[in-house]
C-alpha cells in the first residue's frame, strides 16, 4: 500500500457508505481501474511529478505482466 490509511476518523455516515459499497459488485476491470486511479493519486499525493508517476506506473505494469522481475 502506498497511502498511510488514516483510520481514526470512523463516523456513522462513513460506516453507511461502506455498506453500500459492499453490497455492490465491482466488475473486474472496474476494480482494476479504480486500482489504478488509487495508485495515481497516492503517489502524486506523495510529491510526485506527473512524468515519474508515469514511470512507477509503466513499472508496476511491467512487473504485474511478469515482463520483469523483481
Amino acid at each position: 500500500m502506498i497511502a498511510e490509511p488514516d483510520s481514526t476518523t470512523t463516523t456513522s455516515e462513513s460506516s453507511a457508505a461502506i455498506s453500500i459499497v459492499e453490497d455492490s459488485t465491482l466488475s473486474s476491470n472496474e476494480l482494476y481501474q479504480l486500482t489504478l486511479y488509487k495508485w495515481r493519486y497516492s503517489l502524486e499525493a506523495y510529491g510526485f511529478e506527473e512524468h515519474e508517476v508515469k514511470d512507477l506506473m509503466f513499472m508496476k505494469w511491467l512487473h504485474a505482466t511478469r515482463r520483469v522481475q523483481p
